[in-house]
C-alpha cells in the first residue's frame, strides 16, 4: 500500500477541503500500516483564489492555469495526483495530462459497475447537480442519475457554502445527513462535492463518497 516517496502528490486548493483530504489520507494509511505511520506524499499548495472565481466552467481561464500547475507538479517528480475538488475535473478532462490522475468520476463509474448499481442520486453543488457533465459520463456507462428536489438542491448548495466558510451548525449537519438517509432509501447517494464529503455518512452503504474512492486509488 505504500506509495512511491515523492511520487504521489496532492494539489492544495481550499483550506478546509484540502485539510480534510490530507487527514483522511493519513488516517486510511495508518489503518493499514499502524504504529506512527504517515503517508509519504507531496502537497503542492496554490492560491485557490487564482482559480476559484473561474469555477465551474470558465475554461478559457481555467485550462491554461491548470496546465501551468500540472507542469510544475511534473517538474517536482509527481506521477500520481489527487485534486481535492470534484468540479475542477471537468476542466482537467480537456487537458492531455502527463500524470496519473485519481479521477473521481472515472473511479465512481468503475465502483458502480463493479457493484451492479445502475441508478443513483447526485449530491453536489447546484451546478454539478444540474450539469450534463456527470450525467452524461454516467449515462454512457448505463447509469441513471437522479437529482434531489429543487428545494433540497438549493439547501445543499447553501450548506456546502457554509461548510466552506466554517459556518455550519450541528442542526444543519444533522439535516444534511438525514437527507442522505432519505434519498438513500431509494437509490444510493453519490457525494460529488468536497465540502459535503466532510460530513457524509461513512458507515452508510447507501452513501458513496467520491472523495473516498479518490483516496483509495491514491493509496494503491
Amino acid at each position: 500500500m505504500k506509495p512511491e516517496i515523492a511520487m504521489n502528490g496532492v494539489l492544495g486548493l481550499g483550506k478546509e477541503s484540502t485539510a480534510h483530504y490530507i487527514n483522511q489520507i493519513h488516517q486510511n494509511y495508518h489503518l493499514v500500516d499502524g504504529g506512527y505511520s504517515t503517508c509519504p506524499m507531496m502537497v503542492y499548495q496554490i492560491d485557490f483564489q487564482e482559480i476559484n472565481p473561474y469555477l465551474p466552467n470558465d475554461f478559457l481561464r481555467l485550462i491554461p492555469k491548470m496546465e501551468l500547475y500540472i507542469d510544475q507538479l511534473v517538474d517536482l517528480g509527481i506521477t500520481k495526483l489527487l485534486i481535492p475538488n470534484i468540479t475542477l475535473h471537468e476542466t482537467l478532462d480537456q487537458i492531455d495530462l502527463p500524470i496519473t490522475l485519481c479521477h473521481p468520476i472515472t473511479l465512481t463509474i468503475k465502483y458502480l459497475k463493479e457493484n451492479q448499481i445502475s441508478e443513483v442520486y447526485l449530491f453536489g453543488t447546484k451546478y454539478t447537480m444540474n450539469s450534463k457533465y456527470i450525467t452524461q459520463k454516467f449515462s454512457e456507462s448505463g447509469i441513471k442519475v437522479k437529482t434531489p428536489s429543487e428545494e433540497d438542491q438549493i439547501w445543499l448548495d447553501e450548506f456546502r457554502k457554509k461548510v466552506y466558510e466554517k459556518q455550519q451548525t450541528q442542526e444543519s449537519i444533522s439535516t444534511f445527513q438525514n437527507m442522505i438517509i432519505k434519498y438513500g432509501s431509494n437509490s444510493p447517494v453519490i457525494i460529488a462535492c468536497t465540502e459535503l464529503s466532510i460530513f457524509s455518512i461513512k458507515e452508510n452503504p447507501s452513501c458513496i463518497d467520491m472523495m473516498d474512492l479518490q483516496i483509495n486509488e491514491f493509496l494503491k
